[in-house]
This record gives C-alpha cells, sequence and structure tokens, in this order.
C-alpha cells in the first residue's frame, strides 16, 4: 500500500527502539541521584535521569565529565536558578531529596545568601512617565478608567510610570482634559514635535 515501508525495512522509529533495546544492558543505569560535597561541588557517579539532570544544569555548572559527572554550585548558578522561578526552599528540597549525603552547610549557606541579595533591584519596562508633586491630582489620573489602555503604575508618591512613549501620554492625558507638559531627562519643560 502507499506510504508503507519497502518490504524488509523497519520505520525509523522501530529501528531507534530496537537499537536502544540492543545498547541499554551495555550503557551504564540512570540515575537519580549524586553525591554533594563540603567544596560546592557535586559528583554524579554515573548519567542521571531527565529530571535531575535538567535541574542540575541549571543550578550548577558541569565542571568536568567522564565516569562521573562533578557540578560545582557558584553565586552565578544559584542565580540563574532563582531567575527561572525556582524558590529557595525548592533548591533546598531539590538537593536533599537527590542528595546521596547530607546537603552540606556552605552549599545552605550559598544558596540563602544569593536568594536573600536576588531581586532587590528590579528591572522594568516603562516607556513614559508622569511626574506630579500634587500627589492628589496623580491618584486622580490612576483612577480614571479612561486612563487604563495607558497601563499606568505609581512607583512613588509622585511619580507614575507608563508602558506609554511620552507622546502618546500627552495625547490621551490631553484628551482626558488635562494640560501636561514633557519634560527632558534633565527636568526641563520641552515642545515634543
Amino acid at each position: 500500500s502507499a506510504g508503507s515501508a519497502p518490504a524488509g525495512t523497519a520505520p525509523a522509529a522501530d529501528r531507534e527502539a530496537g537499537a536502544a533495546r540492543l545498547l541499554a544492558p551495555l550503557l551504564p543505569e540512570e540515575l537519580d541521584h549524586f553525591l554533594l560535597q563540603a567544596d560546592l561541588t557535586a559528583v554524579a557517579p554515573g548519567p542521571l535521569s531527565r529530571e535531575p539532570a535538567q535541574a542540575m544544569a541549571l543550578i550548577a555548572d558541569i565542571e568536568s565529565k567522564g565516569g562521573a559527572t562533578v557540578y560545582r554550585f557558584t553565586p552565578a548558578s544559584v542565580r540563574r536558578a532563582l531567575d527561572a522561578g525556582w524558590t529557595p526552599d525548592a533548591l533546598h528540597g531539590f538537593l536533599a531529596e537527590h542528595s546521596r549525603t547530607p546537603v552540606p552547610q556552605p552549599l545552605t549557606y550559598l544558596v540563602d545568601d544569593v536568594a536573600r541579595r536576588h531581586g532587590r533591584l528590579r528591572v522594568g519596562v516603562a516607556a513614559g512617565y508622569l511626574r506630579c508633586e500634587d500627589e492628589a491630582l496623580l491618584t486622580q489620573v490612576l483612577a480614571d478608567r479612561r486612563a487604563e489602555q495607558l497601563r499606568l503604575r505609581r512607583i512613588a508618591p509622585t511619580v507614575v510610570i507608563s508602558g506609554a512613549p511620552p507622546e502618546i501620554l500627552l495625547a490621551r492625558l490631553r484628551e482626558l482634559g488635562l494640560a501636561p507638559a514633557a519634560e527632558s531627562a534633565e527636568g526641563a519643560v520641552v515642545t515634543l514635535a
């Protein structure tokens, strides 16, 4: 029939599955654990199964490979895990669950120290801002449903940021009956063309 494999040949998926079955007894068994050491390393004495291998690739750097893989935990690798959404508790839990040795105190301290500093500085997107010494006026603008499309967010009593660029902010605020002025990066009033 059309689309079937010629006689005597197997589809690629069947050939791959057959090859995997033949090679399986020759390959080391996958592990779900590693050995944590006090020098901020972990040794996987064989190939890790998928879940711990993916996690370790995120939270530690591979230092050497061979019959065993050595991973090194660094402030940058722990920060990478936190950036990816791991919490300090999740990191501690994963390490305790998958290590056949106790979690060393230096590693606990490293995770906690990096987590304590992680996210203290925040970076976001703002295309424009409103600045006004009259906090009540800013509160009024924030409460106006007609200004919702400007995606306004107060970041200080006298400062509101927006995802909209200054030209759009000026036009929309004027449509709302307000009289905003544009300002330069130095705070001087300017005219936008």
